[in-house]
């Protein structure tokens, strides 16, 4: 409310001086009025951000046992946390580097999860009108967060289970301390994500550092203790948890008021459309690109190390285990059965998911030829992916596998050397290297040379 007073103010006041209109720029953020009015903003807008916080403080005053009480709330606080910044991560703007050379991009298979294709996509989509355009490559650490999610949902599940605490959770003020306390992660993480949508958003690689989301794992270890404790000891420890409970929050508070804003602000890169028409275009064949997502989703393509098949080893790894339960449990029949429609649904996941990578990472592409350039461009994200110039391709050759030339389709994936770059690890070097999946692989080969023919018959003439 304060900033939208201070631009409202900046746009109407002025003051004569010397015959000229001179603005009173309140918005100008290097000027004074601007510092001051971030700052009583920031004030404002504190209780927001403690408001989890200000619930432990009166937890760790008035609950009959604090300690235990103040750790579940911020182990709650931990977790909304975590699901916001990898939330923001989703919605951060654009990478700033054309090719990052930090991991993941330099593993040979460029990262370990399924959706490794998006990592070297360029420009934006927007789903939703309340949300700013969303970079594809930036879904990969949404993933993540998925399944940072799932274990620490299990984590949870698995802790209250082994936990006996010394009060009944419905009792008062016990019940009502709890509720305000998911209340108030709610509002405090649903504001600040709302802030970041709204703000000028840094790329993920500076939110990333923020979600510490194996932290969320290990909070169990402090409840489980202070709930052994409570079970076994000789003594009342009451007095002592109290204690602890209220510096606890007094630092987290005393940290929160002291804690620097997060920067924002990013220099996405954006690579140009060339000027004229395309001499010719080439499409991939949109069932080809299907067909090879659903069998890369099922069993993955492996260049040099099995990290692209971690996500489905782990899959296996819990049906094995499901499947030992379930005979424990149930029979070994009953295990058989369940063990096989369950095989059967994570392969159909997997398969939709691989469908859905490559129909985002070459369902839309068009590379379009050009007098001395060959420019790859997203018509669904209508941004240019990368360009390479005729007389930089070399060794250009037509690969039919099962993975880049799908059985019945006749589409293959056209390859080449570059000259102008250096080489580029997986996925950005094959991305960048690759027609994929396109129709009549052979006529796009040949073409290709001679384009790259005519350029230098040309550069030599001149």
């Amino acid at each position: 409310m304060v900033e939208n007073l201070m631009r409202s103010l900046s746009t109407v006041l002025s003051r004569a001086d010397d015959a000229r209109i001179v603005t009173v720029d309140f918005y100008n953020p290097e000027s004074r009025f601007y510092t001051m009015c971030g700052r009583i903003t920031d004030i404002s807008l504190r209780p927001i951000t403690l408001a989890v916080d200000l619930v432990a403080l009166v937890a760790a005053l008035v609950a009959p046992f604090p300690l235990y009480v103040v750790l579940v709330l911020y182990w709650g606080d931990l977790i909304g946390g975590t699901v916001r910044r990898f939330c923001q991560t989703v919605v951060a703007a654009p990478r700033e580097e054309y090719s990052p050379t930090e991991p993941p991009a330099m593993f040979p298979n460029g990262d370990p999860n399924p959706l490794r294709f998006l990592t070297p996509k360029l420009g934006t989509v927007q789903p939703v009108r309340w949300l700013p355009p969303v970079a594809v490559h930036n879904l990969k650490p949404g993933v993540i967060g998925v399944a940072a999610v799932s274990l620490t949902g299990l984590v949870v599940g698995l802790t209250t289970t082994l936990l006996d605490p010394p009060f009944t959770i419905r009792s008062q003020p016990t019940i009502a301390i709890v509720a305000a306390g998911c209340l108030a992660v709610v509002v405090k993480h649903g504001w600040l994500f709302r802030r970041f949508v709204r703000s000028d958003r840094p790329p993920a690689k500076r939110v990333l550092p923020g979600v510490r989301w194996p932290i969320t794992f290990l909070m169990a270890l402090p409840v489980v203790a202070v709930d052994a404790v409570h079970a076994g000891a000789d003594f009342d420890p009451s007095t002592g948890f109290s204690a602890v409970a209220i510096a606890l929050v007094v630092g987290r508070i005393a940290y929160g008021i002291r804690r620097n804003a997060t920067p924002t602000g990013a220099d996405s890169v954006v690579l140009p459309e060339p000027a004229g028409r395309p001499i010719e275009r080439f499409r991939p064949d949109r069932r080809a690109v299907w067909i090879a997502g659903m069998i890369d989703g099922i069993l993955p393509r492996i260049e040099l190390d099995v990290l692209n098949v971690f996500s489905r080893f782990a899959a296996l790894s819990l049906l094995s285990v499901g499947g030992f339960v379930v005979a424990y449990t149930a029979g070994l029949a009953a295990s058989v059965v369940a063990t096989g429609i369950a095989l059967v649904v994570v392969a159909i996941s997997f398969g939709l998911a691989g469908i859905v990578h490559f129909e985002l990472a070459f369902g839309a592409m068009e590379y379009r030829l050009y007098d001395d350039e060959l420019v790859a461009y997203d018509a669904r994200l209508d941004a240019v992916q990368w360009r390479v110039p005729s007389n930089a391709i070399r060794n250009v050759s037509v690969e039919r596998t099962v993975w880049t030339g799908p059985p019945g389709t006749g589409a293959a994936t056209v390859t080449f050397d570059r000259t102008d770059s250096g080489v580029e690890p997986s996925p950005y070097g094959w991305y960048r290297q690759t027609l994929a999946y396109v129709q009549t692989p052979e006529r796009v080969a040949d073409r290709l040379r001679r384009s790259g023919r005519a350029v230098g018959a040309r550069g030599a003439d001149v």
